[in-house]
């Protein structure tokens, strides 16, 4: 069973919540964000000091997920290594993955992980009631002026519901 308190993100998702003005706003949820300890050189925008500060993260991989990084690495060349670190981290601890890209998320399912994207986080923010419906409304729309690649029909369906 998935430890659904922990959430493994890719660094993608960070852009597309600073995008929507939203980084303060995901760390009142009730989960502990995670990413692979060598995914930190990425994080540039926004800035890992930053997201450190708020609740952020870094976990190390035991040598032997490295082996398997690298094993990965040569069967999805399309996956960037940190992302493929991101799906072994979820693995090794069975928790939950957080990622906006369709590769990795498809890859996950296939291996039997739980994965969410940035709208899930938004769904949460309200729940939660970290965001109002308006503020959730107006950070998506935020994000997609901001160039996030996210499934039309499902942001209009929000936008829908929260406006």
């Amino acid at each position: 069973m998935a430890l659904q308190s922990v959430l493994v993100t890719d660094t993608n998702i960070w852009i597309d919540l600073e995008d929507g003005g939203v980084l303060v706003e995901v760390f009142r949820l009730p989960y502990q964000f995670l990413i692979p300890d060598f995914a930190i050189p990425e994080l540039i925008r926004p800035r890992w000091e930053t997201l450190e500060v708020l609740g952020l993260r870094a976990h190390g991989l035991p040598a032997e997920q490295v082996v398997e990084l690298i094993q990965l690495r040569q069967a999805h060349r399309g996956l960037s290594i940190i992302d493929l670190a991101a799906l072994l981290l979820a693995k090794l601890l069975d928790a939950t993955l957080v990622t906006g890209d369709r590769r990795l998320n498809e890859l996950a399912n296939a291996n039997g992980l739980v994965v969410h994207g940035v709208l899930w986080l938004l769904d949460e923010m309200v729940h939660f009631k970290a965001l109002t419906p308006g503020q959730a409304a107006t950070a998506l729309r935020r994000m997609l002026e901001s160039g996030a690649r996210l499934p039309a029909e499902e942001c209009s369906e929000r936008l829908t519901r929260w406006s």
